[in-house]
């Protein structure tokens, strides 16, 4: 394996710094984690790539920017990294645009190609639309976030939200009908509109050999471009950035029966759905599901929960904690926890906080008495335990699915992480088949 640069990547939040990273170890590139990265001072031997998060999806714009640019010096400064890649959501949360231009600014990049399609998960992009499995983004779960809520499908608006009026200017698209011609026509327009001062251009593609051929441009523009987006694009690039010249070897891997710690702090209906398939499947039986209400997470971390989930992590067991029926208490105008929230003047952004908190608290508590395999699900949740754990690096190890990492902490923690919106009814199913199947 020849690695000509080593490769950064800057997402904004852990999961999606993991599952980027995971593309590049897929091709034989030795891939870390970085979970603060102003403390790690050298990085391991035969590392290709690194992957760090800003944790600042959630944040205010101006401070998530100047985390962004921070990072982006520290990669480049620290350890070398020549080739940047900017991880941002396939469903445009969080402060892309301002983000996206702080990399630009750090990295001396002409302009940035903005492509958050992810096709193996039903994302595209069409007209400079978004759209998850057929539906523009702002009637999914996405509209709902109660950090950063989506008003809109269009990409390019979307950008200029975030931009002053000078900065507006400098938004393109380039459409599905240049894309379908080629490389060489892709070409020549990224070059047309960066001429023309367009810092933030975003390419339409609705299948895999679009994002090739976005690729392909990428390489051939005479300009020094900023590659954008999701694991999808991340996964074309890595051809051209990993040379691999000897086949990799398949090895089959086996892990420990150690039980399996599920911590979800995503309410999306998709994450209920997964945890639902788990619970009902005939092939684990030994599934302990601990439902989290309002006033648990409020009232802080109860003794008699760590008890019930540390009983219950024995074997091969597999322990689910969640707060999947969060929302249907919040909704209901006669619940008394609903009015606890208005009464201490919680928001819905506290309290996704105090979610995250409360569950990292809780890894802290079992990790005291009881080993096992953690999954976390959700972008802040699993880097508040990676936190609880006390973890600086994250080494990927293997591709549990195609856009879900297994990964190893320095104490040989098993972790996998996964986002709240990503996967199918069945990923969380998956998963333990994996360690079914590497037992």
């Amino acid at each position: 394996m020849l690695i000509a640069n080593i490769i950064g990547i800057i997402a904004d939040d852990l999961t999606g710094a993991n599952d980027t990273a995971l593309q590049f170890h897929a091709k034989g590139c030795n891939t870390e984690i970085l979970i603060d990265y102003k403390e790690v001072k050298k990085l391991r031997s035969n590392i290709g790539a690194i992957a760090v998060s800003t944790e600042s999806r959630n944040i205010d714009s101006q401070t998530a920017a100047a985390k962004t640019y921070e990072a982006c010096v520290a990669l480049r400064e620290n350890f070398g990294v020549e080739h940047f890649y900017k991880k941002i959501d396939s469903t445009l949360r969080g402060n892309v645009a301002l983000e996206i231009i702080a990399a630009l600014e750090a990295t001396g990049k002409d302009a940035a190609i903005v492509a958050p399609a992810f096709i193996q998960e039903g994302r595209i992009t069409i007209g400079g639309y978004q759209l998850v499995k057929g539906v523009p983004i702002e009637r999914t779960e996405a509209a709902r976030d109660p950090h950063v809520p989506i008003y809109e499908s269009s990409i390019p608006n979307i950008l200029k939200r975030q931009l002053d009026e000078a900065q507006k200017e400098q938004v393109g698209l380039v459409e599905h009908a240049i894309v379908t011609k080629g490389a060489g026509p892709l070409t020549l327009k990224i070059n047309e509109l960066v001429a023309a001062g367009k810092k933030l251009i975003v390419c339409d593609a609705v299948s895999v050999t679009d994002i090739e051929q976005i690729v392909m441009a990428m390489r051939k523009c005479s300009y020094d471009v900023l590659p954008c987006g999701s694991a999808g694009l991340a996964q074309a690039l890595s051809d051209g950035w990993v040379d691999v010249y000897e086949q990799k070897q398949n090895i089959n891997k086996k892990f420990p029966p150690l039980p399996k710690l599920v911590l979800s702090g995503s309410a999306t209906q998709l994450s209920t759905l997964q945890i639902k398939k788990l619970q009902f499947d005939d092939d684990f039986e030994n599934t302990y599901i601990l439902s989290l209400h309002l006033n648990d997470v409020l009232d802080g971390l109860n003794p008699a929960i760590v008890q019930r989930a540390a009983n219950n992590l024995a074997k091969n067991n597999i322990v689910v904690v969640h707060v999947g029926e969060l929302e249907t208490e919040i909704e209901d105008e006669h619940s008394q926890s609903r009015e606890r929230l208005i009464d201490e003047g919680i928001s819905r952004d506290d309290l996704a906080h105090r979610i995250t908190d409360y569950l990292s608290t809780l890894l802290g508590e079992l990790k005291k008495v009881k080993e096992f395999i953690l999954v976390t699900i959700g972008g802040e949740t699993s880097y508040k335990c990676a936190k609880a754990l006390g973890v600086q690096h994250l080494q990927v190890i293997d591709a549990v699915l195609p856009s879900i990492p297994l990964c190893m902490d320095d104490n040989a923690q098993l972790i996998i992480t996964k986002s709240g919106n990503l996967g199918t009814s069945t990923t969380l199913v998956e998963i333990m088949k994996y360690f079914s199947d590497h037992g």
